[in-house]
């Protein structure tokens, strides 16, 4: 198995080892697209790729950090994975390593944790450097409301901060916690499991998304629907496809179109677009002739569809391409920084 899956696995884009499911990306978003970050001070940066290199923003769209990294992450509590020849360690908002390049992968600190691999093994280390849990795993996921899905053997269970196995290893794929539920796949068929283990909505989906904002959209019957934390259903209303709320609105489609729908079921911006992302900071990115732009929680265009890709505002810029370019745009729809 590659190094590449056992990446997406660890940010949890490749879980099924036997099953096939398909992972749920997010709504079409690009998976490659750079992502802000918050640095410890409180400025954020934002990834730019310049010359095959990676290096870091600001706000402005000016460049903190000089691109002289073969790869590299968002910083997340502080720290951001960066690549140097076929090593991977972590740098400071400043650019300097804190944590030298020594691990075959890496990924971001999540609850003061960051999975790292060395001699094929991944284990997860603290801000320091140092092996709180010691490389013994062949894939795992990051650390989400204490706990964090493993692979062991061929099943998937959970360890807490202590390494512990606190769920025994049983299902064919699993996700993060969320909203205090994870979701698990058994036999074919996805539910939810508490941090006992409990199988609080027992293994009946074709496929979910994880809960957010109370509740969690599921396939069953070939339509998607919504439920709450006990299992039942919110309300009627079914869709061809549906994705986890955002900011009070979840994502939907109807046939070929998308738009958006409120926690009782009603449509309150009507599915028009051909494709969309969720809401986040108060925008969504919609396609409409091959264009993306962004529309306001009204269904108003704020910044037009005249970008190739784009994707979600992330502390107050957004990545988006045009014209083989690469850049970020802000909420008023000034492109602050553009690859050359």
């Amino acid at each position: 198995m590659t190094y590449l899956f056992r990446r997406l696995s660890i940010v949890g884009l490749g879980l099924a080892i036997a099953s096939g499911c398909p992972s749920l990306l997010a709504q079409g978003q690009p998976a490659s697209s750079p992502q802000s970050s918050q640095p410890a001070q409180g400025n954020p940066l934002f990834q730019i790729r310049q010359n095959d290199k990676l290096g870091f923003i600001n706000r402005s769209g000016q460049i903190v950090v000089s691109p002289q990294y073969d790869d590299s992450h968002a910083f997340s509590e502080g720290l951001a994975v960066a690549q140097l020849g076929e090593k991977y360690g972590y740098v400071n908002p400043q650019g300097q390593w804190v944590i030298k390049p020594q691990f075959e992968l890496a990924e971001d600190f999540s609850e003061g944790l960051a999975a790292v691999m060395i001699n094929d093994q991944l284990g997860y280390i603290n801000a320091s450097g140092q092996w709180v849990i010691k490389p013994q795993f062949f894939l795992v996921g990051p650390f989400s409301e204490g706990m964090a899905r493993v692979l062991i053997g061929k099943k998937y269970g959970f360890i807490n901060r202590q390494g512990k196995v606190v769920i025994p290893a049983q299902y064919n794929l699993a996700h993060d916690f969320s909203n205090g539920l994870a979701k698990v796949q058994s036999n074919g068929r996805v539910g939810f499991i508490n941090k006992t283990g409990q199988a609080v909505i027992a293994p009946q989906f074709y496929e979910a998304t994880p809960f957010r904002e109370g509740l969690a959209a599921v396939e069953t019957n070939q339509k998607w629907r919504y439920i709450q934390p006990n299992g039942q259903f919110a309300h009627v209303a079914q869709f061809d496809r549906a994705w986890a709320f955002s900011e009070g609105l979840g994502l939907v489609r109807i046939g070929l179109k998308y738009g958006f729908v409120n926690k009782a079921g009603k449509i309150v911006i009507a599915p028009k677009f051909d494709r969309a992302g969720s809401f986040s900071e108060g925008k969504a990115w919609v396609t409409v002739s091959n264009k993306q732009g962004y529309i306001n929680k009204a269904g108003a265009f704020v910044i037009s569809p005249r970008f190739d890709e784009a994707s979600n505002f992330k502390q107050g810029l957004a990545f988006i391409k045009t014209g083989g370019r690469e850049g970020y745009v802000n909420p008023e729809g000034q492109i602050v920084w553009q690859s050359p």
